[in-house]
């Protein structure tokens, strides 16, 4: 049973000034509980996280945190500072992992991954014909077959734990690593001193070295340079989408429509995330792929998510017929500019202009 924090037996009595600061300990906890509450029941149910894409998330943060500070600390005699752990109560306390610049690319992960397992299955017309990808890499073509075979590689690599951190955007990962050195330095206290800060910088500069060799090596970098040595044509272009999908290799399927669109793979990623789906069916009508082409590919993705709305979706596909193509490459010319510029427009007008 827990102790009575007002028991004096067996030690000493609590003066008053550890019992106002218990007190108002107390009233700061309530407080902050409030605040809470108030910011989640203003969450509209529409924009709330189901438990299991937030449970992912917080996963991914931990995970992510963890590979950075068992990096960063390879440099440091941790041994000496027994009192540091996970820097993840640190970031709590400093408001920094709810900052939505390092969530939105966490988030985007977890929902692409929840994405591709639950794409439906499908069995190829002829049983002994390979998968895409395993066709790719077994093609004559070297540079094709070793493209496809580095993708496979990557797709592996990146399922591992402490991948996490490679596959965030280089500032992000510059940010993040400074953060958790900050963290560390600050768990260590008065314990360490100036040779201790001296270390960890030196440890960041070297992991933000590392990053920038290993950034070829992502899934993203690796599927994009498939895609250029395969140079599909605009014809190609639909069936290689569909039999991506339905090979779940998301990474390929995103590089497919960011090398035709000519956007960046953050682009395409938010596009296929989108529930409603309007921005991507814009952007393959601009693409000039055929209505049923764009419905095989819109139902693949709806089937995969539950919170797509199947109705709503039919009478989109139905409408393109009467939408003039010019709608989507307005989009892709806005997705085609510098992305600190369209989040400065949307910071500016207080909304995005998509």
């Amino acid at each position: 049973m827990a102790r009575d924090p007002f028991d004096t037996r067996g030690g000493s009595p609590i003066g008053a000034v550890d019992l106002a600061a218990r007190a108002a300990a107390a009233e700061a906890r309530v407080d902050a509980l409030c605040r809470a509450a108030a910011r989640d029941l203003a969450i509209p149910d529409a924009l709330r996280l189901d438990e299991r894409t937030r449970r992912g998330v917080v996963a991914r943060l931990e995970a992510v945190l963890a590979s950075m500070e068992q990096g960063l600390s390879q440099a440091l005699a941790i041994g000496a500072f027994p009192g540091m752990g996970s820097t993840l109560p640190l970031f709590h306390a400093a408001g920094l992992a709810a900052d939505p610049a390092l969530l939105a690319p966490l988030l985007a992960q977890v929902r692409l991954e929840q994405l591709a397992a639950a794409l439906p299955h499908h069995a190829p017309r002829d049983p002994n014909r390979p998968s895409l990808l395993t066709r790719l890499a077994e093609h004559p073509a070297a540079a094709m077959a070793e493209a496809a075979r580095a993708l496979l590689f990557a797709e592996s690599e990146a399922r591992r734990p402490e991948a996490g951190r490679w596959q965030l955007p280089a500032h992000l990962h510059v940010r993040l690593l400074w953060w958790v050195a900050s963290a560390m330095r600050e768990q260590a206290g008065t314990l360490a001193g100036v040779a201790m800060d001296e270390a960890l910088c030196i440890a960041v500069h070297r992991e933000m070295a590392e990053a920038q060799e290993r950034a070829g090596a992502q899934p993203a970098a690796v599927a994009a340079a498939l895609v250029a040595a395969i140079a599909p044509t605009a014809r190609e272009l639909p069936a290689l989408l569909i039999e991506a999908l339905q090979d779940r290799r998301m990474s390929l399927f995103l590089a497919l429509i960011a090398h035709h669109a000519g956007i960046a793979h953050a682009d395409a990623r938010d596009l296929v995330l989108d529930p409603g789906a309007e921005r991507l069916l814009l952007v393959l009508h601009a693409l000039e792929i055929e209505r049923e082409a764009i419905a095989q590919i819109a139902f693949l993705l709806c089937a995969a998510d539950p919170t797509r709305d199947l109705p709503a979706l039919a009478d989109a596909i139905d409408a393109l017929d009467t939408v003039d193509a010019a709608f989507g490459r307005d989009l892709l010319a806005w997705l085609r500019l510098d992305p600190d510029y369209r989040q400065a427009r949307g910071a500016i007008a207080g909304r995005s202009s998509w």
